[in-house]
């Protein structure tokens, strides 16, 4: 038994434009990123004591373009309810020094890692409609979510996931990944109470809406899957608009979604369940609404694991 603490030392040069009109915006992006891990001293039966040391497992480099555009109607709705369309599609390049199986070779009695150096190229998209009913403040949500990785497989260290709270709810984050994905999905959104307007200590409280959704979709490495077999789930989700201060948003949401397919997947060796249970998710953040293929939420799911 040993102490590991992991580290991330980053980069990011950017340029952003806007084009075609002031909803839509091409950001250019170099990132520079090294992940360490600092292995604690550890005892080796028969040779004593091991010094500590840093494993630095990857140096990446990433080369991106991407596309978004926000044509959500401006509204006093459009935060907890919005009406419109956005769009975001990104490509990227990476060129990696990657050492994934922890492997070194002595050389002069100092420990240097042996590095592979994938190279790949990922494409993502992810295109929401938000569509209003004939029913005053009720609306239709549809999206389409998809990434690939271009070409050659490569090491599940850099999978996409579509699970968890910004992917299909019904299932963890990491329980659906691979090098593709795809997953489409349906929310229909109504008001339980438009106009709350009361104030608990710093919060003052607006509104209430309520909605239901299905996801349908899948994560592969290699040939896709059936489409017949595609996982499902579905689920609720209560979204309460306020402000703390009077002055800073302070969006508070409650979902839960149960999976409707029961499957296994493997990490180090061990079979892991998923599926046919409820799950549930709790948030307290700026906004209600989410871009699964950000920038930062990358940052925090595939490369920080």
């Amino acid at each position: 038994h040993t102490d590991v603490v992991y580290n991330l030392l980053e980069f990011d040069f950017g340029l952003r434009q806007n084009i075609f009109d002031d909803h839509t915006q091409l950001a250019l992006r170099y990132s520079l990123s090294r992940y360490n891990a600092d292995i604690g001293s550890f005892y080796i039966p028969g040779s004593g004591d091991s010094p500590g040391f840093r494993n630095l497992y990857l140096v990446g480099n990433v080369f991106s373009a991407q596309l978004t555009h926000d044509g959500i109607v401006p509204n006093v709705d459009r935060d907890i309810n919005p009406i419109g369309r956005t769009f975001t599609l990104r490509y990227s390049y990476e060129i990696n020094k990657f050492n994934p199986d922890g492997e070194f070779n002595i050389e002069s009695g100092v420990l240097v890692p042996q590095y592979a150096k994938p190279s790949f190229h990922r494409v993502e998209v992810l295109w929401n409609e938000h569509l209003p009913l004939p029913i005053d403040k009720h609306t239709l949500t549809l999206s389409v979510r998809g990434a690939s990785t271009l070409g050659k497989r490569v090491d599940g260290f850099f999978d996409f996931y579509g699970g968890g709270f910004i992917g299909m709810r019904g299932y963890p984050f990491y329980g659906l990944g691979g090098n593709d994905l795809a997953v489409v999905s349906a929310a229909y959104r109504f008001p339980l109470v438009s106009k709350l307007n009361f104030r608990f200590l710093q919060f003052y409280f607006t509104k209430l809406y309520a909605s239901v959704f299905a996801d349908y979709g899948d994560s592969w490495t290699g040939p896709a899957p059936d489409v017949g077999k595609w996982k499902k789930d579905a689920g609720f989700e209560l979204r309460l608009e306020s402000f703390s201060f009077y002055l800073y948003p302070t969006r508070i949401f409650f979902s839960g979604a149960y999976g409707f397919d029961r499957f296994n997947r493997t990490f180090n060796n061990e079979d892991v369940t998923y599926g046919k249970e409820w799950r549930f998710y709790l948030g307290v953040l700026f906004d209600f609404e989410m871009n699964p293929i950000s920038r930062t939420l990358q940052q925090l799911t595939y490369r920080a694991r």
